[in-house]
């Protein structure tokens, strides 16, 4: 409703009374002499109110008129208030969510490169204990270089399976944001259901169990 406008109201309400009790009879003049009294039934009572014996009409108009704009200006200038705020805090979740977004990219995009460098790591310590039997096979070295070639070898491969599951548990992360949050954001783009993920420019490509190394030297699981 305008409240700008003049309000206009009419009333009009009907009322029926009934009189019951017990009735007083008088003789001579006002207020007389009580003489007797008659008792009204209920029944009595009931036909007086259906039948409207004793009817009463109320009747009213009310006119409202604003002299002032002063209460609607404050209730439209909240409205702006509450809409601004509104927007700001939609703004926040935005960024918000696109600054996980972002996060998350990164940490897939370094354990992707923990995974290059263990990788390169554990092909070392291949290349070092293949040279360390060699040269125990001729006499050149001993059990104890063997044996510590064989540890560096373990270690490298528990590294190099910690980066791969580091690598997953980012990506099961980036894709679980995408799914919690908006299909599209400033500073960043989302393709929920495809097989790549890009987020600033960070791709990531996902199928099923192994790990490759892709051609720009980005960790992928096919």
């Amino acid at each position: 409703m305008n409240q700008i406008l003049p309000d206009i109201r009419f009333q009009l309400n009907f009322q029926s009374s009934g009189l019951g009790g017990t009735q007083l009879i008088r003789t001579g003049g006002f207020p007389g002499t009580i003489v007797g009294a008659t008792p009204v039934p209920f029944s009595v009572v009931w036909g007086q109110i259906v039948h409207a014996d004793f009817p009463t009409w109320i009747a009213g108009i009310n006119v409202t008129y604003p002299l002032g704009h002063s209460v609607e200006d404050a209730a439209l200038a909240r409205s702006r208030i509450e809409e601004q705020q509104s927007r700001a805090r939609l703004q926040s979740t935005e960024m918000k969510a696109v600054r996980q977004l972002r996060q998350a990219a990164w940490q897939i995009e370094m354990n992707a490169r923990r995974i290059q460098t263990s990788r390169l790591g554990r092909s070392l310590a291949e290349q070092r204990l293949d040279a360390e039997q060699k040269r125990f096979d001729v006499g050149m070295s001993t059990s104890f270089l063997v044996v510590q070639a064989q540890r560096d070898l373990a270690q490298a491969s528990n590294n190099e399976l910690s980066a791969a599951l580091e690598y997953v548990k980012a990506v099961i992360e980036f894709e679980t944001l995408q799914e919690a949050g908006p299909s599209s954001s400033t500073g960043g783009s989302t393709s929920t259901g495809s097989t790549t993920l890009t987020v600033s420019g960070s791709s990531v490509s996902s199928a099923a169990a192994t790990l490759q190394t892709a051609t720009s030297g980005t960790a992928v699981i096919r």
